[in-house]
């Protein structure tokens, strides 16, 4: 087994994450290794840390945020066929309750990603998550309030809109792993305590996505006989690392990734998009063992302002070798 150090997410008031669009009906539902560097870096920016922002995302890898409750840890289902039967079922029964799967509890993944089938009870499956066998409620409820936006122009009408929140059980939250040398570690813990006091996502200014963050760790097994990379963040490659991918045998998923310049510490710039670009996600397989590394890339808006800063994200990716008996 091999340990990974990792923060958790504790205390969570409620959460959203964007979609990237105008409205806020409904949240991204993940959030993203790209925006946790990102937030990262900008708290950093704000102390004065402005002249190694690129070097300083460079220093880290850090996962998408997942799940927790209680003492539970939730992996990142692999995308496709997950190697699962249900008990007294037939397959065309509980496929279509596979497909549903996001989140499996990090034991019952454990098994998988070393390339062994499992068989379940039905109970186990719970909506999004695949759970062993206990007692267990729905850690993350979403609930969607309505809102007045008040105009600043006189003779506006007010507008009314819909806006999603995410509420966690107040035993769960999320958490990340982190993979960094000791002493960027340290930083790293030092800045999520200024980010849980701020805030990460939309409206924290109205206490949205605080948090306290705590540190831990998780045990993944090393399996000698991997044939296969997993993803537990978003990954952009360099174009030359698309060949040794061999996508045409691969499993993945891609996702846009842009939005609003939201979090520039110059409010003029808060209202411009980023640039976009496609990264494949989390749960994303690569039949190959090679070291993969990605690219930290600008996606700040053509602007002609001396004052516009970069906008980096990063699609450095976090990953692990994994086992699929299908390969």
């Amino acid at each position: 087994m091999s340990e990974y150090k990792i923060i958790k997410f504790t205390q969570f008031t409620p959460l959203h994450v964007g979609t990237g669009k105008e409205d806020y009906d409904s949240s991204a539902g993940m959030l993203q290794s790209d925006t946790l560097s990102a937030a990262l870096a900008a708290i950093r920016a704000q102390m004065g840390k402005t002249d190694d922002v690129l070097e300083f995302m460079q220093s880290f890898t850090i996962s998408s945020a997942f799940p927790y409750w209680k003492e539970l840890y939730f992996m990142p289902a692999m995308k496709g066929e997950l190697q699962v039967a249900v008990k007294g079922k037939e397959e065309y029964e509980y496929r279509k309750w596979l497909k549903k799967i996001k989140f499996i509890e990090i034991g019952l993944w454990n098994e998988l990603v070393s390339g062994k089938s499992i068989v379940v009870e039905q109970q186990q499956l719970q909506n999004e998550f695949l759970i062993p066998k206990i007692s267990f409620q729905k850690v993350i409820k979403n609930q969607v309030n309505q809102r007045v936006q008040v105009p600043r122009i006189d003779g506006t009408k007010n507008k009314l809109f819909s806006f999603d929140w995410q509420f966690f059980d107040k035993e769960a939250g999320l958490y990340g792993l982190i993979d960094a040398d000791e002493k960027v570690f340290a930083e790293v813990k030092e800045l999520f305590k200024l980010l849980g006091e701020t805030g990460i996502g939309t409206d924290k200014n109205v206490g949205g996505g605080k948090f306290v963050p705590e540190c831990g760790a998780i045990q993944i097994p090393e399996i000698p006989d991997a044939n296969a990379t997993l993803l537990l963040s978003l990954f952009l490659p360099e174009e030359a690392e698309l060949s040794q991918l061999k996508l045409e045998d691969a499993v993945f998923e891609l996702i846009l990734r842009g939005g609003f310049l939201a979090g520039s510490t110059e409010e003029k710039f808060r209202h411009l998009r980023k640039k976009s670009v496609y990264m494949f996600n989390a749960g994303s397989l690569f039949p190959t063992v090679q070291e993969i590394k990605g690219k930290i890339v600008d996606l700040s808006p053509a602007w002609n302002d001396e004052k516009m800063h970069p906008a980096y994200r990063s699609g450095k990716p976090f990953c692990i070798n994994i086992k699929v008996p299908s390969l």
